[in-house]
């Protein structure tokens, strides 16, 4: 009742016209939109430059003409004025990163997929050197090993639409961000994507993404590049994770 009283005095005014502690106070209010979440991934907006909003208006247009009714979306400038910082958004909507198996399940289902492409890795390694393959400087084939194991991670896929896709011109200029991103809201994988593909694959499961080029060609989440905390070499740790 508290809290609808004070929704009902700030009615008809701007969040960010009050005071600093009131914004804080009210930006808590978890809103319905983010409380619900349907089975599609959200699209999350977190620039609001004033120069951007055609280009926002266009992009909506677009995505209603597409599904026939606005997909999931977050945007609010009060809320999610995020920047570069996407992963505030799990702090206004934790359930994203839920996991639906028990967490010996998810382990045993993880783990088998790094056992698998350690052991991929080690029979292939000297024919990969052979060819001029270096591990650390080319990084690659090691990501086509690995390919399950980080598909097996993802918790969720969020589609971004952030300054460089809100720009007029540029080489990103109205591509959407979409990242794929592991229970710990941390990046997995992440394309840049025309606004046509990323809505036509907005409403696909992600089973049926796992061959696509947005993730197959996706770039890596620094969290998971060679050499950072939760990235190769794995072989390294395999007694570890047995």
């Amino acid at each position: 009742m508290v809290v609808r009283n004070q929704q009902d005095r700030i009615k008809g005014t701007s969040v960010l016209s009050l005071p600093p502690q009131s914004q804080e106070l009210l930006n808590r209010i978890r809103l319905p939109a983010e409380r619900s979440l349907s089975d599609d991934p959200i699209w999350l907006r977190t620039c609001y430059d004033p120069s951007t909003e055609d280009s926002w208006t266009n992009i909506q247009n677009y995505l209603e003409l597409k599904f026939g009714h606005p997909p999931s979306t977050f945007n609010d400038p009060s809320l999610y004025n995020f920047g570069s910082n996407w992963e505030k958004v799990f702090l206004r909507a934790p359930q994203l990163l839920s996991n639906d198996q028990s967490a010996e399940e998810y382990d045993e289902y993880v783990d088998e997929a790094l056992q698998e492409g350690i052991e991929s890795e080690s029979m292939d390694a000297q024919h990969a050197e052979e060819n001029g393959y270096d591990p650390v400087e080319d990084e690659l084939p090691w990501t086509c090993f690995y390919s399950e194991y980080l598909w097996r991670l993802v918790a969720g896929r969020i589609h971004i639409v952030d300054a460089k896709t809100l720009a007029h011109k540029g080489r990103n200029a109205g591509k959407v961000l979409v990242m794929w991103f592991d229970h710990g809201g941390r990046a997995i994988r992440y394309a840049r994507e025309e606004l046509d593909e990323a809505g036509s694959i907005g409403g696909c499961f992600d089973y049926i993404l796992k061959d696509h080029n947005c993730w197959a060609n996706g770039d890596i989440g620094e969290s998971y590049e060679w050499g950072a905390p939760l990235g190769p070499p794995y072989g390294e740790y395999s007694s570890e994770t047995k």
